[in-house]
């Protein structure tokens, strides 16, 4: 049994319920910020070559530009903010988020998680 395993077993529920939600948040604000961008990048009507690929990947086959990054994510955190993340969770979330964007670099969990250590 691994140590992640061991450590989850002795782990109270409900603090694994918050850890969880406290990551699950994040996430979906960051994946949210990578549909919004993958659906800005180019014009419905040229799509159809990457069909099947949903849109918080599109960045992964067709990295940004960076100088049209602040364009991209217009408004991708407005809703965290409504919802309460701090100026430093969104401020980590964005440089991850135009970083993976600016890349083509794929979005990985314990990545998030690392930057997310940091604050």
């Amino acid at each position: 049994m691994s140590t992640a395993q061991v450590l989850l077993e002795r782990m109270d529920p409900t603090a694994m319920a918050t850890s969880l939600d406290m990551m699950a948040a994040p996430e979906l604000a960051v994946l949210r910020a990578l549909e919004r961008a993958g659906n800005r990048m180019f014009p419905r009507s040229e799509r159809a070559r990457l069909k099947g690929v949903p849109p918080w990947e599109i960045y992964i086959h067709l990295p940004a530009d960076p100088s049209r990054l602040d364009d991209l994510l217009t408004g991708a955190w407005d809703l965290p903010a409504v919802a309460g993340f701090s100026e430093d969770l969104i401020s980590a979330l964005d440089s991850y988020t135009r970083t993976l964007v600016a890349s083509g670099h794929a979005f990985d969990r314990d990545d998030l998680q690392r930057v997310l250590a940091r604050l």
